[in-house]
């Protein structure tokens, strides 16, 4: 086997991250005043797992926040057949050089990142990829089913019942204690 050639799956993360470079960002620690969920465009997936993008500087005063808590972004972009799911550890980073040799800035715009942007980064601890080309031979079973479940239940455009099959296992357990 020759290992040159050979993807690794954080090349495989990178390579679908960089695709579609834009996700939802989401604070999940419990502190009162929390990041705002944010669209964010990946600036880069470094050889760390480190994903790198800025977000718009919360109006609440910097110190407010935790420099590190938990975090997840949600990859999708209408077209691709796949999409990314992503649970790290965000940090903040306020560093001005790191801002610029990251970014590659002029130093004026630089400065203007520092007063309008926040630079992040999120350690990958946990990353799921999720395909959405349906198996050839299951396209008529699904319409099937979608039809009789349109004829016996309550149609609501949009609705579709809670799936386990994609959940991690602490959503799982989560979905089935709230149930």
């Amino acid at each position: 086997m020759n290992t040159e050639t050979e993807i690794t799956p954080l090349d495989f993360l990178r390579e679908k991250i960089s695709d579609i470079r834009s996700a939802l960002f989401f604070s999940q620690n419990n502190d009162i005043v929390k990041m705002p969920t944010s669209i964010v465009t990946v600036l880069r997936v470094d050889e760390e797992g480190y994903i790198w993008f800025f977000v718009n500087r919360p109006q609440q005063y910097l110190d407010a926040f935790e420099k590190e808590f938990p975090a997840r972004l949600d990859f999708f972009r209408k077209g691709k057949s796949y999409f990314v799911q992503v649970t790290g550890k965000a940090y903040i980073v306020n560093d001005e050089n790191t801002i610029n040799d990251l970014a590659g800035l002029a130093p004026h715009i630089t400065e203007n990142a520092m007063h309008e942007l926040l630079l992040m980064k999120v350690k990958m601890f946990n990353a799921e990829y999720h395909d959405n080309t349906q198996e050839e031979g299951s396209f008529w079973w699904n319409n099937i089913t979608q039809t009789i479940q349109r004829w016996f239940f309550a149609a609501r455009l949009g609705y579709k019942p809670y799936s386990l099959k994609h959940l991690s296992f602490a959503e799982q357990d989560y979905q089935l204690k709230r149930a």
